[in-house]
């Protein structure tokens, strides 16, 4: 890092960095892009982005298929840059197939997951000739059966199993257990399996597992193959045509906290494995690649001292960014110009009327005044993505950085956009 540069403590890459004890994104001093834009502000470093990209590239080899999971950040020009560094995609909605054609990106390196896919979704991802369908459900198979028929074609299908893995998360991001609602389980996948390879109109090109969000270790990855491979070799037909093998994404990143993702330990567990078997593998990191490459920046409006807790008054919310309150997520917040004082400790909350609208709890903090920046640190994955628009509020402008220009990659948005679709005038009619 150069000289006149400044790790910023519980920031995840360099890209946020101080100078002259102000944060920067690579060279954007943060407070020159809160004048332009306003606040709350999402800020993105492309540089971030594109060397996450690289990490997993270095890890898995050139024969693997890199699918960034759009759910992470969907937005247009954050598609692209994943597309410059080389990565196809992981959609779980029409919605996301959609946002990667209107970014003008090739959609043969898309997979599509979801436990619950409507026709439209199957037809306009089958239209699309994407490079197969995750099947989590044995009664997907006759729709997409159906689909392939009516194209004349055979669609590419790989069964996502639920392999019953205990990947050690929190609950509402574990997906690979059996009390999930995610994937087949192992006991009724050899049916699925057995319908798939009968099918004039599917084809089985391989196997997919994904445990869940933020995993800190590698066993869960090696314990997942290792049952996937069980249940091929128990029956020849199940390895008939397989050439691919999806060990999902999940990678965790620290949030302020802990060592990074030994993403080189998961690549060195499997490969070898997958190798023997002739299964190239396909990967679909979200969080890991933009999650760190991502900031909240939020202008402090006051305080409130009440009942033994100093709350911190902020205009970004619950509703900007969903995470703490839905799963107690933790996020470093940090000044962005530091003011000269000792920290106290304080709750950083929002103006939505919920008493779950916190970004952090009993966070200590150096002093402040109304007006001044805090950035809430690796929010570059399901913040925006999961913004929205309660009491009203509008859904934050997003900003993307690269060297030293900025570009504005989402508007806020306003008032009249939030009222479009309402209609109270309209003609009532009888059903």
């Amino acid at each position: 890092m150069p000289s006149d540069r400044h790790p910023c403590a519980g920031a995840g890459t360099p890209e946020f960095h101080r100078r002259n004890g102000e944060l920067w994104c690579e060279d954007v001093p943060l407070t020159a892009l809160v004048a332009r834009l306003g606040t709350p502000l999402y800020v993105y470093s492309r540089a971030a982005i594109t060397a996450r990209l690289a990490t997993v590239r270095a890890a898995f080899g050139p024969d693997a298929t890199i699918c960034y999971a759009v759910k992470a950040n969907g937005a247009l020009a954050v598609l692209r840059t994943v597309h410059a560094g080389g990565a196809g995609f992981d959609v779980v909605s029409g919605g996301e197939l959609r946002r990667v054609q209107a970014a003008g990106l090739p959609t043969d390196r898309v997979v599509f997951a979801g436990v619950a896919k409507e026709r439209w979704e199957v037809e306009a991802a089958a239209a699309a000739g994407i490079l197969a369908f995750h099947v989590e459900s044995p009664h997907e198979l006759q729709q997409l059966a159906s689909v392939g028929s009516q194209l004349g074609r055979r669609l590419r299908v790989m069964l996502r199993v639920n392999p019953d893995v205990d990947a050690g998360t929190h609950a509402y991001i574990s997906t690979g257990k059996k009390e999930n609602k995610f994937g087949v389980s192992l006991g009724v996948a050899g049916e699925a399996v057995t319908t798939i390879v009968a099918s004039p109109w599917l084809q089985l090109v391989g196997y997919h597992v994904h445990l869940g969000s933020q995993l800190r270790s590698v066993e869960p990855y090696a314990q997942a193959l290792a049952k996937v491979e069980a249940f091929v070799d128990a029956d020849p037909i199940r390895a008939r045509g397989v050439t691919h093998y999806d060990l999902g994404g999940g990678f965790g990143i620290s949030y302020g906290a802990g060592e990074p993702f030994d993403l080189a330990a998961v690549a060195a567990a499997l490969l070898p494995r997958l190798q023997a078997r002739g299964w190239r593998p396909i990967v679909e990191p979200g969080r890991y690649v933009v999650g760190d490459a991502g900031v909240l920046l939020t202008r402090v409006l006051g305080e409130k001292p009440q009942g033994g807790t100093t709350f911190l008054l902020v205009d970004a919310a619950m509703n900007d960014l969903l995470r703490p309150a839905l799963y107690s997520a933790e996020h470093p917040i940090v000044a962005v110009a530091p003011r000269a004082g000792p920290p106290r400790t304080v709750d950083v909350v929002g103006p939505v009327c919920e008493t779950g609208d916190f970004l952090g709890k009993r966070r200590d903090l150096l002093p402040t005044q109304p007006g001044d920046l805090l950035a809430v640190l690796a929010a570059g994955a399901y913040g925006a993505s999961m913004a929205l628009n309660y009491n009203t509020r509008r859904r934050p402008a997003e900003a993307l950085v690269d060297g030293g220009t900025a570009r504005l990659v989402r508007r806020r948005e306003t008032f009249d956009q939030l009222l479009q679709n309402e209609v109270p005038d309209a003609e009532p009619f009888v059903p």
